[in-house]
């Protein structure tokens, strides 16, 4: 009897066990789809500025639910915009006390700090020094220093020796912010602030509010600082910023003088900036050039003119010993991957493969990942198959493949590979759609969901310094051209690249205007006329170009008028269908001329005709590689790889 009553008692416990955990289950599931249609019904009247109805259905989000902190976000951000200042603290410090570690706890307590603030409340300043300690990196600890600078002046102490402290830890918050953040939001507000003071500034203090006015366009009050410093430290400060006033002759002044006197003690990166600055004063490149050059610099930036000058050159022996000189005088130097490449595609070009082939092997390995590695990877393989090491050259191809799948190299790789595919493997492409660039995240997927329920400005604040999911919401916001180029330089910064299925890559490859290119591609291939409006203009159907050209695929005036007049093009096309129509035909044209051949086409497009026929010409080549790294134009043998590199990561995304 009592082991029959044990038994009844066993399954009472396990009834109630399997009772809890499926109410468990099912309370979590329901609070879950409920957040998400509460927080969503609640988004819709947040944006139409329908903010106290927006407050009432944000609290609606169920606890549970993992929406619920964003719906407290959310109902602080409607008690501000109705001006009740008091409830938007509450509902922020929910979150802060909840002691949550996601990326949206530092934001909340920020902006419930700046609350405090603005009711003249001493007490936000323990919230900013919190936020300094608990999230230091945080773009919030850079701007709590200017607030705690603001609230040092608040209620200032009667005892002069404590009004002079604070005055003087007022003043330091505020260094401590332009220090960090130049161009920051309060920047020039600090600087007013440190002005006002009237506290002594020493030299890196003056050259310190000098970049800030220059990093926010106030050159005239840059200027001012500037002449409190020393010229010593700040004469690439000077040069950049007479230049930014249009004074190029002071420019020059500055430039010439830093370069022979002070430029050791100079980042490479604005002496490099400088240099740019320089040239470009002069009517002529090369003769920006040569007048740096017959300096005779010894000093940082030698090494960079002397590689400009190198560029510049046009005879091969000559180019050669100039690249010998630059790399045996810095082996280590900013240029020195690149002047070892120089020297080794110029002996594949004479055919010496045996001494490209040494060369080859110094370069990889010392250096195994810069921006020449795919070209020296790529041309090893090439040698291996002219010396007949077949298998050799496959490795050679299939390790660019691999480690540089993003490149014009790779395009190559695979045309050497296999050859039976064709010169372009791609025909066409099957459009996807632009979406969120991760299927997970941190916080839960907490973005993710935020993401897809259309929460796109919590997004932005809440990852401001994921530089793809700023493309994304760039993106969603109709701004593709910002978009494109934060996913390309968000891509550039990865050192390994992911897998072309990646979602990421949808946003540094979108396929704007496709349905256009593909509805007037004539005989073209529509990735190849793809690819030059990804290069050309970044879908922006605005761009002019500092020459005159105009529209998504940069043709110029006369150049438009004359497809538009020989083709009897519509007058009632929309501007981005004529644009492109009369680029099309256009480059069908070239095409035409030029044997039907893509890479002559491309090559024209941007070169010009009567150049790439004068090449021809003059150029010594055997296949399609030699001719491409002989381009006399360095611009136009970029622009060749850059549209052929699209072309091939186009297909292989989509």
């Amino acid at each position: 009897m009592r082991r029959r009553r044990h038994k009844y008692d066993l399954y009472i416990v396990i009834f109630l066990a399997l009772f809890t955990l499926g109410y468990f289950i099912y309370n979590h599931t329901s609070s879950e789809s409920r957040g998400v249609k509460n927080y969503s019904a609640a988004l819709e009247s947040y944006k139409k500025n329908n903010f106290e109805e927006a407050y009432q259905k944000f609290s609606k989000v169920p606890s549970g639910s993992t929406l619920k902190k964003p719906a407290l976000f959310r109902q602080a951000r409607c008690a501000t915009n109705l001006d009740n200042k008091e409830l938007a603290i509450k509902k922020y410090n929910r979150i802060v006390r909840a002691g949550s570690k996601s990326s949206i706890a530092p934001i909340s307590e920020y902006n419930m700090a700046v609350l405090i603030y603005d009711m003249q409340d001493k007490r936000a300043g323990k919230h900013f020094k919190r936020i300094i300690k608990k999230f230091p990196t945080s773009d919030y600890a850079i701007a709590s220093e200017y607030y705690l600078g603001l609230l040092e002046l608040q209620n200032p102490p009667k005892n002069e020796k404590r009004l002079a402290k604070s005055k003087e830890k007022a003043a330091n918050y505020f260094k401590n912010y332009i220090e960090k953040a130049p161009d920051g939001r309060f920047a020039l507000q600090a600087i007013e602030e440190i002005r006002k003071l009237d506290t002594k500034l020493n030299n890196y203090n003056n050259l310190l509010i000098a970049k800030a006015y220059y990093a926010n366009g106030e050159y005239e009050k840059a200027k001012e600082f500037l002449n409190k410093t020393t010229l010593a430290e700040s004469w690439s400060d000077f040069a950049k910023n007479e230049y930014k006033l249009g004074n190029k002759e002071k420019g020059n002044y500055y430039t010439e003088l830093g370069l022979k006197k002070h430029a050791f003690n100079t980042e490479p990166a604005d002496i490099y900036e400088i240099i740019d600055n320089y040239i470009a004063t002069f009517p002529q490149r090369k003769d920006g050039i040569t007048t740096l050059v017959n300096m005779n610099l010894n000093s940082t930036g030698a090494d960079y003119i002397t590689y400009l000058n190198c560029n510049e050159v046009v005879a091969s022996n000559v180019k050669e010993a100039c690249f010998r000189t630059l790399y045996e005088k810095y082996p280590n130097g900013q240029f020195s991957a690149d002047s070892l490449y120089n020297l080794f595609i110029t002996k594949y070009l004479q055919r010496k493969y045996y001494d490209a082939q040494r060369l080859g092997f110094l370069h990889l390995k010392k250096f195994p990942n810069v921006k020449s590695s795919p070209a020296v990877t790529y041309f090893m393989g090439k040698i291996a198959y002219k010396l007949k090491h077949y298998d050799s050259a496959k490795n050679y191809y299939k390790k660019v493949l691999t480690n540089y799948p993003d490149t014009y190299y790779a395009y190559r790789a695979n045309y050497n590979l296999y050859k039976e595919d064709g010169v372009l493997p791609f025909g066409e492409i099957n459009e996807k759609p632009v979406v969120f660039p991760y299927k997970k995240s941190l916080d839960n997927n907490l973005v993710v969901k935020l993401a897809y329920l259309g929460d796109y400005d919590l997004v932005e604040e809440l990852c401001k310094k994921d530089k793809f999911i700023q493309s994304w919401v760039a993106y969603e916001k109709g701004n593709y051209t910002i978009s494109a180029v934060l996913a390309r330089n968000a891509m550039e910064e990865l050192e390994t690249k992911p897998p072309f299925d990646d979602l990421r890559w949808r946003l540094v490859y979108p396929t704007h205007y496709y349905e256009i290119v593909d509805s007037v591609k004539g005989n073209n291939n529509p990735i190849i006329l793809e690819a030059i409006i990804k290069e050309e203009s970044h879908f922006n159907p605005s761009a002019k170009s500092l020459v005159g050209a105009i529209g998504l695929m940069q043709l110029m005036p006369e150049t438009y008028n004359e497809v538009v007049k020989k083709h009897n093009l519509p007058a009632n096309l929309k501007a981005e269908t004529a644009n492109i129509t009369a680029g099309s035909l256009y480059y069908e044209g070239l095409k035409k001329v030029l044997g039907n051949k893509d890479l002559y086409a491309i090559t024209a497009y941007n070169g010009g005709i009567g150049s790439i026929t004068n090449w021809f010409s003059k150029l010594i080549y055997s296949d399609t590689d030699e001719f491409v790294e002989q381009i006399p134009y360095p611009e136009t043998k970029n622009y060749v790889k850059k549209v052929l590199r699209s072309y091939w990561v186009y297909g292989n995304i989509y």
